[in-house]
């Protein structure tokens, strides 16, 4: 929780104390598959930062909406790989909204006043990431975090008002880059259909 007082200065927290962190669901087709259908986000849904929205997700079953709704998400989430290759991170934006968590990753859902996209920028830049490489379970080259790990590590954050032009700079910079992305795979897309045509020519319908 943040008291008034701090509201003005940096301060140290621990991560459980100004957020809740929880592991996603756990289920697989094959026990559920008679059961009711939810998007899901998987670690590979989570890319520097962005996370795949619902529309392209897979659908899994869950046997009810009891074993799915704890886990879905909420603009302003955070999402960390609890179990993987690949240490990754996503901010949930509107457009994952209301997808389920997958087992594999790990729920960092902030307390007001908090914001999402500052505790994001810290977590995942390059001078946090080590700090949580280091809560690495056993010899194993796979990743293993559990959210009580994540919990007990400390965060200084910044003012309310510094956190608040955080916010608007990391909402700005990843809608930037996801347009970006998307623009690329267009023009990819667009740049094969045009090499398949003059290499492979093309058969008009009769």
């Amino acid at each position: 929780m943040v008291r008034e007082s701090d509201k003005h200065n940096n301060r140290e927290f621990r991560l459980g104390d100004i957020a809740r962190l929880f592991a996603g669901a756990s289920t697989t087709r094959s026990e559920n598959a008679e059961g009711i259908l939810f998007p899901v986000v998987g670690v590979r849904h989570l890319d520097d930062g962005l996370v795949t929205p619902v529309s392209e997700l897979d659908v899994m079953p869950f046997p009810s909406e009891a074993r799915a709704l704890p886990f879905q998400l909420r603009e302003g989430d955070i999402l960390i790989t609890g179990r993987g290759t690949v240490l990754k991170f996503g901010m949930v934006g509107a457009e994952t909204a209301g997808a389920i968590a997958s087992g594999n990753i790990i729920i960092v859902r902030p307390s007001l006043p908090i914001r999402g996209e500052v505790l994001f920028a810290i977590l995942s830049s390059e001078a946090f990431r080590p700090k949580i490489e280091l809560l690495q379970r056993g010899a194993t080259t796979l990743l293993s975090l559990s959210p009580k790990d994540l919990a007990n590590l400390e965060i200084s954050l910044p003012p309310v008002e510094e956190q608040d032009l955080i916010s608007e700079f990391v909402r700005a910079s990843l809608a930037t880059y996801a347009a970006a992305i998307h623009a690329a795979t267009a023009r990819r897309a667009l740049a094969r259909g045009v090499l398949n045509a003059r290499l492979f020519g093309t058969r008009k319908k009769d």
